[in-house]
């Protein structure tokens, strides 16, 4: 054991320093991951190993920490982050570990434990962002270029980021061995777990500190290098997660509300082995919904001028922050057209063509128009039902809970599947008469038609599942004591979470695995969750 620096607890720098009757290490795993023998013992073994081919891919070194950053699971609140709406996350037992130590020049050079998996790389941080550079991160993302799918991205975005925050203090590099177990574009967001793992170690070589807030921000700025433009909200679940308890929170400003997760209930996660790559097609779709997003917004300022001023996010627009009803919310969303081109739009927007080219180049245009009115619906509901969320989950009314996330996933369904397994499409609507009849129903006094018209029961129409997440989902909700299932993550592949009884998990996978892996000669990838605590320094 080397000697700390003052203030700073001691690092190991030998696997042979991390032994199991190590007293003080036993009881900081179990801080982390609770009073699971076979989860610590299996966590251990990595971090030895990890030590171990450290030391022989990098030689001894005098100072060396273990950070680590786990997946998340996003039980409600899906596309809304950056809409200012609530998240309601888990931080579970999948995680990036690193073993990292400092450099004397500012080069990071990073290896994967599986060398097969991901090559070595290295970068130098001045000449990725040289110093002339550095304090105006947006003017220098639109202008970089990373290589697409290059993994060593991630470690970019949350060192280059640090060094834009830091303009007038070069940082120095590092010496990085990374381990990680979370399935990969699989919508439990290995990318941003990877980011944070970076950030933390980054952080730690160069002698610096940032609250968990300031952290998240930059996290998710920093990965905006990558070329999506999502919010904070994953890695601020990774930075502030905490052992069984539900993480609920909101930007704008951030907000961060532990809740205890009830006892009685699990977390099944289960893999359609379809991956979404945010490298390919997949990142202009994610781009193009938020963008649709901004569209809407604009349009509606544009609408409704006496409001515009307070229609900072797009959960303003609801009832009790604009003092309206909900029959005046679905006016404003019926002032929004169905489908737009770009061409209506800079017609119709001509003050703010240079913020719409800005938008227009995430992404690729749709070929039918931006479907901005079922979009801006789906996520003023979901905002709606990721604020009910917690509170309902804490009182016990599983029903509403398992409706809350029946409806968010159908606003991202494309399909159904009948009880043959037949697949069908799924439609959106939000016609003009669809919306008359909500405006009716929502100002009626019958109690049925009022409660149908409240706004968290409308889907809308996001559109990011997939046919594989659309039958998990369906085969999901055919097993008695799952509560609710939906798509995690931004989606067009991924993972599906299924809320479920105890004693009720074993059914479940029996049921996917026969109805969903085996037709299709998958190898069954379904797993019950552990509530772990949230990213930092492991030692």
């Amino acid at each position: 054991m080397t000697e700390a620096r003052s203030g700073e607890p001691p690092f190991f720098v030998s696997a042979a320093l991390l032994p199991r009757e190590n007293v003080g290490m036993r009881e900081r795993l179990q801080a982390i991951f609770g009073h699971h023998p076979d989860l610590i013992e299996e966590r251990q073994t990595v971090y030895t190993t990890l030590l171990d081919v450290f030391a022989q891919t990098y030689g001894r070194q005098e100072r060396v920490a273990l950070v680590r950053a786990p997946a998340r699971l996003n039980l409600k609140g899906v596309h809304v982050d950056h809409r200012g709406g609530y998240v309601n996350y888990l931080t579970i037992d999948r995680e990036i570990a690193m073993a990292v130590s400092p450099r004397e020049d500012d080069t990071v050079v990073l290896h994967d434990l599986e060398s097969d998996r991901f090559g070595p790389r290295a970068f130098r941080i001045g000449d990725d962002l040289p110093a002339g550079a550095r304090g105006r991160w947006l003017s220098y993302i639109e202008q970089v270029r990373p290589v697409p799918g290059d993994w060593a991205n991630y470690v970019k975005a949350a060192v280059l980021r640090l060094q834009d925050h830091y303009a007038d203090r070069p940082l120095r590099g590092m010496n990085l061995l990374v381990a990680g177990n979370i399935p990969l574009a699989a919508g439990l967001s290995s990318s941003s777990a990877l980011v944070v793992a970076a950030c933390e170690g980054c952080l730690w070589v160069n002698g610096l500190t940032l609250s968990n807030e300031q952290k998240a921000l930059l996290c998710g700025e920093g990965e905006w290098y990558i070329g999506t433009r999502g919010g904070a909200g994953d890695h601020a679940a990774m930075i502030f997660g905490r052992r069984d308890h539900l993480i609920r929170l909101r930007f704008f400003p951030l907000t961060v509300e532990p809740v205890a997760f009830p006892s009685g209930y699990r977390v099944v996660v289960c893999n359609s082995l379809r991956q979404a790559h945010k490298a390919d097609g997949a990142k202009s779709t994610f781009n193009e919904r938020v963008a649709t997003y901004e569209i809407g917004m604009l349009l509606l300022r544009q609408a409704f001028p006496d409001l515009a001023g307070r229609l900072t996010h797009l959960r303003d627009i609801n009832a009790e922050q604009l003092g309206l009803d909900e029959a005046d919310v679905y006016r404003m969303v019926a002032a929004l057209p169905e489908r737009v081109t770009r061409a209506d739009l800079l017609q119709r927007l001509p003050a703010h063509r240079e913020t719409l080219e800005r938008l227009f180049n995430t992404h690729r245009e749709p070929l039918d128009g931006y479907r901005v009115r079922a979009v801006c619906l789906f996520g003023l509901a979901e905002c709606e039902r990721s604020r009910m969320y917690a509170d309902v989950l804490t009182r016990g009314e599983m029903e509403t809970v398992g409706r809350l996330m029946e409806l968010s996933h159908d606003g991202d369904r494309v399909v159904t599947f009948d009880g043959n397994g037949r697949p069908r499409p799924w439609g959106h609507p939000v016609t003009d008469a669809y919306l008359r009849s909500l405006v009716a129903d929502a100002q009626s006094r019958d109690p049925v038609r009022t409660q149908r018209a409240r706004l968290w029961q409308q889907a809308g129409g996001y559109g990011c599942s997939c046919e594989e997440l659309d039958q998990l989902v369906d085969i999901a909700k055919t097993v008695p004591g799952v509560v609710g299932a939906g798509l995690t993550g931004a989606g067009l592949g991924g993972c599906v979470l299924a809320l479920v009884q105890d004693g009720f998990t074993d059914a479940l996978i029996e049921a996917v695995t026969a109805r969903y892996y085996a037709p299709r000669g998958l190898s069954p990838s379904a797993m019950v969750c552990t509530s772990v605590e949230g990213a930092g320094r492991v030692f």
